[in-house]
Formats: structure tokens, C-alpha cells, sequence
């Protein structure tokens, strides 16, 4: 499966299709069994004073998305050139597998009971070095042209990128559907790119994704009858961060700003601001600021435009532009030809992104129990990796 030989290409494009068609089916009939589940066990975020949605609302979305991703590549090697794809690759498997459990298990013990800042940081990174050291991680610093092989210091810079990642996709779940959308646009992006480089393995694990993100999101969007959870968004930033720096036919990976980086570079800019933004507050000592970076607030860009526009639907919409900007140019950035182009449009991109968060904008208040338009937040729009979690509250815990 998946040579890339044109007198085969039209049967390996029918496979990927039934892939993506049996992801999204396999998400969305499992999206109802895990909704009974989430309500049967509690696992429900309730309106309160730090939630706007206004019914009570099941987590662990994100299991559902899981399944709907790994139960038809399962079944996928039953075929024979797919167990040979699967062979082929058995290394990046085996971590994909590896760290995605440690990130589901953390994110179910997350929905259901709340994790605090060290566990979060601690089982995120301990993903992240497994990723590396089966091989997801830079090689070499690209500078005009130059290739600088990085060694132990282009692990170091892979985990923090890979953490990074991770939180990232986790911040922006902060209203309905936004995750899911963004989630499914650099998906698909990476898919388009692992065709470009003939990187079979990740063109699999993309259209797998983008299936069952594409099943999920019926139940998802605004109103959302379920939300991902950090379940959800906690493996999604793995498996994208895992992706984005994979090294087709075990080529080097050089640490270059393209690619399948400038996709992630809504979420991944919007955190960083948020950070400085904490970090450069009020003088207080060191280690206040540190923490301060990881509090919760309504500084990141979808809380900025719903308390602008008073709308969800306006909101996701301009925010899923400007990703679809940046992957359109991570697309052509990979295409030496395109190149220049791509860069260009990268940065419309980033100019359109700080334009809307910084022109006109009203200051946004402190209060999480602001009000905001029907169907917002799954849960506080909390910095997760920093904050324990207050799910306790909506829980009627004591």
C-alpha cells in the first residue's frame, strides 16, 4: 500500500478514502457510546460561575476520537501491503503507541478527577522523550542553506517543542468546535505535505485523524452535546507535534520555521503571547512570574474576539481563516519552487493574526463568569498545564 507509483495511485487514493470514510463513521457512532458513558459515570462539566455553557455537558469526547483514529488502522493491517507499511515503520508505531498512552491516560484522569500543574508537566514530558528517542526529533539547524547537526541539543529542542505543542492544542480547546476545526485544518495540511514528500506513514496517520475529527465534529460544534476533554486535545497536540517533525524514509529533520511548523502556528503564537503577556506583568520575584505564566485568564484569542464579536460562530470562522493561511503556506514552503511564496503568505498570516487580536480590541475582563453567546467554553478557559483543575466545582464536589 501507498508506493506512490502512478499506475497505483488510483487504488492507493481508494484506500485512504475508505480510511477517512471509516474513521469519521467509526468517531461518530463512538462519540454516542461514550457520551452514555460520560454521563452515566459523572463525567459532566456543569454551568457554574466559571463556565458559560448553560446544560450539563459530557467530557471524554476525546476517547471517541481515539477510537475512531486507531480501530480502522487496526484494521487496516489486515492488509498486506499496509502490515508491510506497518512493519516498515514499527519504531514510530511502537512510540505513537507508547506516548499516547501515557497522554490518554493522563487526560481521562484529568476529565474525570483533575490533575495539577507537576503530574501535567511530568507525563507530557516523559511523551515527548519517548517520542525522541524513537526518533521524532530534530537533526540539524537549517541557516541559509547551511545544515548544523544539532545532536543532544536538537533532542532538547524536539521535547520542548513536543510539550509546547501539546499545550498549545490543549489552550485553544476553549470554545466549542474551535480545537476540532483547527485540529482537522493542519491535519489535513500534514497530510498534503506527507503526499508532497512521499512520507506514506504520515499520510496515513493524518487521514486517520482527520476522519475522526471529521466524525466528531457533528456532536462538537456549537451548541456541543460533548466536548473533547483534554482526553482529546491532550493526544491530538501529541500525535501533531509527533508529525510534524516525523522524518520521512528516516531522513534528517532540520529545525527550519516551514513546513509542517508554520501549520501549528496559531496555536502555538497565541500561547506564546499569552506567556509573555503573564510573564511581563506586575514586578513580583522570579518564581511568581514562572508560575503567573501558567494562570488562568481570558488573554488568548478566542476569549479577545467572542467578548468582541458576542459570537462563536464569528469567532471559530476567523480564526480557522487564519490557520488555513498558515497552512496553505506550510504546504508551499515545502516546494522548493513555492518556497518564497509560502513564506509571504505566512506572514499575511501572522499580520492577520495580530491584527485581530490587537486592533480594537476591548479589554477583556478577569471574570471567567462573564457572559458570552450560548454554547462557549467545555470547561474554564484555563491555562491546563498550569492550573489545577477546578473541575471540583462543577462537580459538587467538596
Amino acid at each position: 500500500m501507498l508506493s506512490f507509483l502512478p499506475d497505483r495511485m488510483s487504488e492507493e487514493l481508494l484506500a485512504l478514502l475508505l480510511l477517512l470514510v471509516s474513521s469519521a463513521v467509526t468517531s461518530f457512532l463512538a462519540t454516542i457510546a461514550v457520551r452514555h458513558v460520560a454521563d452515566r459515570i459523572g463525567a459532566q462539566d456543569y454551568p457554574g460561575d466559571r463556565r458559560s455553557h448553560e446544560k450539563i455537558t459530557a467530557r471524554l469526547g476525546g476517547l471517541a476520537i481515539i477510537f475512531g483514529f486507531g480501530f480502522p488502522l487496526l484494521l487496516l493491517t489486515g492488509n498486506s501491503h499496509a502490515a508491510e507499511l506497518a512493519s516498515k515503520n514499527i519504531s514510530y508505531l511502537c512510540a505513537v503507541l507508547a506516548a499516547g498512552s501515557i497522554v490518554v491516560g493522563l487526560g481521562v484522569y484529568d476529565d474525570v478527577v483533575g490533575a495539577d500543574a507537576p503530574r501535567k508537566f511530568a507525563a507530557q514530558t516523559a511523551a515527548a522523550i519517548i517520542l525522541v528517542s524513537f526518533g521524532f526529533h530534530f537533526g540539524s539547524i537549517s541557516i541559509a542553506g547551511y545544515n548544523l547537526n544539532l545532536g543532544f541539543i536538537g533532542s532538547l529542542a524536539s521535547i520542548v517543542w513536543i510539550v509546547g505543542v501539546i499545550n498549545a492544542m490543549n489552550f485553544i480547546d476553549g470554545i466549542d468546535s474551535l480545537a476540532t476545526v483547527v485540529a482537522l485544518t493542519v491535519a489535513i495540511t500534514f497530510a498534503v505535505i506527507a503526499f508532497i514528500r512521499r512520507d506514506a506513514f504520515s499520510l496515513v496517520m493524518m487521514t486517520a485523524l482527520a476522519g475522526s475529527l471529521i466524525g466528531f465534529y457533528p456532536w462538537n460544534r456549537p451548541p456541543a452535546k460533548i466536548f473533547m476533554g483534554d482526553t482529546g486535545s491532550l493526544f491530538i497536540g501529541l500525535l501533531l507535534a509527533a508529525i510534524s517533525i516525523a522524518r520521512p524514509s528516516k531522513s534528517p529533520v532540520a529545525l527550519i520555521i516551514g513546513g509542517p511548523m508554520l501549520a501549528l502556528a496559531v496555536p502555538v503564537i497565541d500561547t506564546l503571547i499569552v506567556m509573555k503577556q503573564r510573564f511581563g506583568g506586575p514586578a513580583t520575584p522570579l518564581l511568581e512570574r514562572i508560575g503567573r505564566m501558567f494562570n488562568a485568564d481570558r488573554k488568548h484569542i478566542h476569549h479577545i474576539l467572542v467578548e468582541r464579536f458576542g459570537s462563536i460562530g464569528k469567532t471559530i470562522v476567523s480564526i480557522w481563516l487564519i490557520t488555513v493561511l498558515f497552512a496553505v503556506s506550510a504546504v508551499m514552503t515545502v516546494v522548493d519552487s513555492l518556497k518564497p511564496y509560502g513564506y509571504g503568505i505566512g506572514i499575511v498570516g501572522l499580520l492577520a493574526m495580530l491584527l485581530l487580536r490587537y486592533t480594537s480590541a476591548r479589554k477583556v475582563p478577569q471574570d471567567e463568569g462573564a457572559a458570552l453567546a450560548s454554547g462557549t467554553t467545555p470547561h474554564p478557559p484555563l491555562d491546563k498545564l498550569g492550573a489545577p483543575s477546578p473541575r471540583d466545582a462543577g462537580r459538587g464536589k467538596k
